[in-house]
């Protein structure tokens, strides 16, 4: 029963930090904001 315990608990704690690590909100594909404008859209502007 103990080590029935103990196992859960450390599941548990295993998969509750991988969603901690897979939700960390970071997108890849957005471009970062101080980048500069690209060219298209400086034309755009005018």
């Amino acid at each position: 029963m103990k080590k029935k315990k103990l196992f859960l608990v450390l599941l548990s704690t295993i998969l509750s930090g991988s969603l901690l690590i897979g939700c960390d909100g970071v997108d890849e594909d957005e471009p970062d904001p101080s980048e500069e404008p690209s060219e298209q859209q400086e034309d755009n502007s005018q």
